[in-house]
C-alpha cells in the first residue's frame, strides 16, 4: 500500500507517554508494555519506574510507512528525555530548527533535550529501530549535579534552566554503549525492579552531565563539521577493525587530512579519550563481550585481538574494568 504523506504522532514527554500514543498507533497497551502490530507497523514498547522522578523506556519499532514521532513542549510538570539510538539506522531529528542524525555511527548517538523544547524523530519504512529513553524530572536531574564539583555545578545548573530550553548531542563512546546494553539486556528480561539496572541509569545520568561539562571546559574551541566527519570515518575503522593492529597516529591522521597534532587534539576533543585510550578501550569492550557469550576462552579471545601473551591481555582487561577476563569468563 502506498501512502501519499507521513504518519505523524504527536505527544509530550510526561507520564502520560503511553496514552497518547498508543491510539495513535492503534495499540494495545496497559501501565508497563505498549505492543502494535497492524497497517502502521509493529513495535513494543516497555517502560519501568527506576526511582523517584527516573524512568525507563526501551522501544523496538519497524513501519510499513514513514513515520514522524513529533514531541510538543511540556509545561511544569515535564521532563528532561536522554534518547540513545541502538539501531544501525539512524534516526533524522529536528530540534530548535536544527537538523541532526541520532544514530551509533554518527557523532550525535545520545541525545539530552529539556521539556520546555520541541522535537521530530522521523522513522523510515521497513526498518528496525531499537531505543533507549531515559526520562527525568527536573528535581531529580538537579539532585545529581549537586553531587558535583562547585565548579562543574555553576555550568550545570545553568544548562538544565528549567525556564530555558535546551539540548545537547553526544556520540556513542565504548563506555556510553556498554551502559547501555547492561540497561537493555535488563529491560528486555523485564527487570525492572533490579539493582543493577538502577546503578547502570543513574551511571549513564552522571555520565552525560561529565561528558556535557567536559565539552564546555575544553578550550579548543567549536571542531568544524568536515573535521567531525573524518574524525567519525577513523573512529567507524577502529570499531570495524577492532581485531587488527592500531594504524599509527601518523597514519590515521594522513588519512583524516590533518597534521598529526592537529588529529591528536580534535579526537580528543570530539571522543573524549586520546586515539590509543579510544582503540584499547574499543578492543576490551568486544573482549568483554565475547566472554559474556561464553563461546569463546580467555586465551581464544586474548588471541582474536593480537596477544600472544596472556598475561598483557589480562592487564590491558583489568585497566579497563578493574577485574580479570577469567572473572568475567566464570560469570
Amino acid at each position: 500500500m502506498a501512502f501519499s504523506k507521513p504518519l505523524q504522532i504527536f505527544y509530550k514527554n510526561d507520564e502520560h507517554w503511553f496514552p497518547q500514543i498508543g491510539p495513535q498507533l492503534n495499540a494495545v497497551f496497559d501501565d508497563t508494555t505498549l505492543t502494535f502490530d497492524n497497517e502502521i507497523g509493529s513495535g513494543r514498547m516497555y517502560k519501568a519506574e527506576i526511582d523517584a522522578g527516573l524512568r525507563l523506556r526501551r522501544v523496538e519499532l519497524k513501519f510499513n510507512r514513514e513515520v514522524i514521532f513529533i514531541r510538543e513542549p511540556a509545561l511544569r510538570p515535564g521532563y528532561f528525555a536522554l534518547v540513545s539510538n541502538l539501531s544501525d539506522q539512524y534516526i533524522g531529528t529536528i530540534t530548535n530548527e536544527h537538523h541532526f542524525k541520532l544514530g551509533s555511527g554518527t557523532d550525535n548517538g545520545i541525545y539530552f533535550s529539556s521539556p520546555l523544547l520541541a522535537a521530530s524523530y522521523t522513522f523510515e519504512p521497513d526498518t528496525q529501530y531499537h531505543l533507549i529513553f531515559v526520562v527525568i524530572t527536573y528535581d531529580r536531574l538537579r539532585s545529581f549535579i549537586a553531587s558535583q564539583s562547585e565548579e562543574q555545578k555553576k555550568f550545570l545548573y545553568l544548562i538544565i534552566d528549567k525556564e530555558k530550553p535546551v539540548y545537547h548531542f553526544e556520540w556513542l563512546d565504548a563506555h556510553f554503549l556498554n551502559i547501555l546494553k547492561d540497561i537493555d539486556y535488563q529491560l528486555g528480561q523485564r527487570r525492572s525492579n533490579n539493582l543493577l539496572l538502577h546503578a547502570r541509569t543513574l551511571e549513564l545520568c552522571y555520565y552525560m552531565l561529565q561528558r556535557v561539562e567536559q565539552r564546555h571546559s575544553n578550550t579548543s574551541g567549536h571542531v568544524h563539521h568536515e573535521d567531525i566527519d573524518k574524525l567519525n570515518k577513523i573512529k567507524s575503522r577502529l570499531l570495524e577493525k577492532y581485531d587488527q593492529k592500531c594504524p599509527s597516529i601518523d597514519n590515521a591522521a594522513q588519512e583524516a587530512g590533518m597534521s598529526p597534532t592537529k588529529f591528536k587534539t580534535l579526537f580528543k576533543q570530539v571522543f573524549g579519550q586520546t586515539y590509543y585510550q579510544f582503540y584499547k578501550h574499543v578492543r576490551m569492550y568486544k573482549a568483554k563481550e565475547l566472554l559474556e557469550q561464553q563461546k569463546l576462552n580467555v586465551s581464544e579471545v586474548g588471541y582474536m585481538l593480537g596477544y600472544n601473551n596472556l598475561s598483557k591481555f589480562s592487564k590491558a582487561f583489568k585497566d579497563v574494568f578493574d577485574i580479570t577476563p577469567g572473572a568475567v569468563a566464570s560469570q
